[in-house]
């Protein structure tokens, strides 16, 4: 049964092995990035964000190929955005990417900046 939780250290080189299968740059630091993983037996996905002037920026979201189109990437992203609402932050935004629709199409909105979601709005 899978699981949602904050990574920690050890689940860093997980994370990196992800981004690297999609050639992301991984710059997540769990130190100073709210970073958290979708684990199986081991972490099959994440998504690290990091938090400046109380505005959330996506840096790094990506799920194994053999766990697409099965949800993961938007629990991980809902609850995420769900402990950055606990938090007290309201805005979150990421850089446009080749998958803006998956954004679009859990609530983030087309902006000067790259795609943007009101966190407030989304759990009222």
């Amino acid at each position: 049964m899978f699981r949602i939780k904050f990574a920690s250290t050890d689940d860093m080189k997980f994370m990196e092995k992800i981004a690297k299968s999609f050639k992301i740059p991984f710059s997540c630091d769990v130190n100073r990035c709210i970073c958290m993983v979708a684990v199986d037996e081991k972490p099959f996905g994440y998504i690290c964000i990091e938090v400046n002037n109380n505005i959330a920026r996506i840096v790094g979201h990506a799920v194994l190929p053999n766990y697409q189109l099965r949800g993961y990437g938007t629990m991980l992203l809902k609850v995420a955005l769900n402990n950055l609402y606990d938090f007290g932050i309201k805005k979150a935004y990421i850089d446009y990417s080749d998958y803006d629709e998956f954004y679009i199409k859990n609530g983030f909105k087309k902006s000067n900046n790259g795609l943007t979601i009101d966190i407030d709005e989304l759990f009222k």
